[in-house]
């Protein structure tokens, strides 16, 4: 089946003779936009500037990627140290692309790297021969320890497809031979990211399933992003640490579970994927804050387990912000069988700080993804195994309950998305409630849902969290 897909969607993928040839200039104007973006999720940096220091010199790579743009790279880099490149292409050259991205990860890899980051930024894009140079930019030393300079803002357009033989060549017979020469090269440059576990598999799957020249899987710097194995950054409020306001142990366990799906360094099979919620019995999420928990079990971590395949830790420092980290194995602080506390105490003490949760993770666990009402879903587990029984299945579910929530605890109904707002009413524990609309904004709370009644509550509030599905693309949060 898969030879069957190369030989039919093989491609030189643009007719790049109506599109300007790439360009590679120095932007030294854009320091100050790199220096403002920060992580988007937990165990992907920390809540700081995802650049420390912008020592270096900033490289725009502008225009359709065409043979010799590598030997363009070199002379344009070269008498610099400390290189960050952004990239702004709709593609072109799917070899010379990969020269470029096996330069860059030379560089990575080697004793003395230079390379301080890759980028493509909301409002640019890098799709096709763009999107394997900037994928490429990763070692596996990046997949086992960390340090990823592959940073793809919230908005961006990231996009890949595999290579096509255009109709006017198919039956010339040297451009078949050709175009499966090209076909084989771009699709064994899927298999060394995913035997060096700088991309998951699925990633070469969802390429092959986009056959022609204007059709992508594209990833937009949300938590699909993420699950890539790349760096969603941004400097909007999308990227603010989460506060302790009304943060109860439900929307905790619901964050965790989200970032337990999506993190492609825990090996996890179907069954970890359709049952990795957390696990444990008592204290009830839903009447418990993170804050209480924290002070009765005497530490200001702690952390619970995900069937066993890993735990989430969990951190309130004194700004009242929030840590979380994955971590593979079982929990180190477990104490008692199956009828043990979902949450134990982690032993001190602590000479670091856990990565910030940030907006962006909360607004996954209340499936307002990149700030936008989530519409179509699609499992976790289907990035690991699709159960083909000879009946067509739908490639996007919709909301189970037509957006319609419990509301968890009591709240005020406010006039606009902050509690500075008038409020217009109230809901009670057990209300139902139909939501209209989400977004993400500055303050406490984070995440707002609209009513379709009109007012607008805290996501917080509400009893149903996201924790098994992803959006089914990252498509609509382009160009946000």
């Amino acid at each position: 089946m898969l030879l069957k897909s190369i030989v039919f969607c093989l491609s030189l993928v643009f007719s790049v003779s109506q599109l300007s040839a790439a360009e590679i200039t120095q932007r030294p104007d854009l320091a100050p936009r790199l220096a403002q973006l920060k992580p988007l999720y937990p165990g992907k940096g920390s809540a700081g500037s995802v650049v420390n220091e912008l020592q270096g010199t900033i490289f725009l790579i502008s225009g359709v990627i065409e043979k010799g743009d590598l030997e363009k790279l070199k002379a344009a880099l070269d008498g610099t140290w400390g290189k960050f490149i952004v990239f702004d292409s709709p593609g072109g050259s799917f070899l010379e692309g990969i020269r470029i991205g096996q330069y860059l990860q030379y560089n990575v890899g080697s004793q003395d790297p230079d390379l301080n980051g890759v980028f493509v930024l909301n409002g640019n894009e890098c799709l096709s021969a763009c999107a394997l140079a900037f994928t490429l930019a990763a070692t596996p030393r990046n997949a086992v320890y960390g340090g990823d300079i592959r940073f793809l803002e919230a908005g961006a357009a990231l996009g890949y497809h595999m290579a096509f033989l255009p109709e006017e060549k198919a039956n010339q017979l040297v451009a078949v031979k050709e175009a499966m020469n090209l076909a084989y090269e771009v699709t064994q440059t899927y298999v060394k990211l995913i035997k060096g576990g700088i991309a998951p598999s699925i990633l070469l799957q969802e390429a092959l399933s986009h056959r022609t020249a204007d059709s992508f899987f594209y990833l937009a710097g949300g938590i699909r992003s993420y699950a890539m194995g790349l760096t969603p950054v941004s400097a909007g409020t999308i990227a603010d640490p989460i506060n302790k306001s009304a943060l109860y142990m439900d929307t905790v366990g619901a964050m965790c579970t989200q970032l337990f799906q999506a993190d492609n360094s825990i090996r996890k099979s179907e069954v970890e994927y359709e049952f990795g919620a957390i696990d444990g019995s008592g204290p009830n999420p839903q009447e418990t804050k993170l804050e209480d928990l924290i002070q009765e079990l005497g530490s200001r971590r702690i952390a619970a387990s995900h069937n066993g395949v890993a735990y989430c830790t969990v951190e309130l420092s004194e700004d009242g912000t929030v840590g979380m980290r994955i971590t593979s194995g079982s929990l180190p602080c477990a104490k008692g069988g199956y009828d043990a506390p979902t949450w134990c105490a982690m032993p001190g003490p602590f000479d670091d700080t856990l990565p910030k949760v940030t907006n962006a993770l909360l607004a996954d666990a209340a499936s307002c993804h990149g700030g936008t009402l989530t519409t179509e879903y699609a499992y976790w587990t289907s990035d690991v195994i699709d159960y083909d029984i000879g009946e067509e299945t739908p490639t996007a579910l919709t909301d189970w309950n037509s957006w319609e929530r419990t509301i968890a605890r009591d709240v005020n109904v406010r006039q606009n998305p902050s509690l500075d707002a008038e409020a217009v009413g109230r809901v009670q524990i057990g209300d139902k409630v139909k939501i209209s609309d989400c977004r993400i904004v500055s303050g406490p709370q984070g995440v707002w849902y609209q009513l379709s009644t009109g007012g607008w509550i805290s996501a917080r509030f509400v009893s149903e969290f996201d924790q098994f599905t992803r959006p089914a693309t990252e498509e609509t949060m382009i160009g946000r």
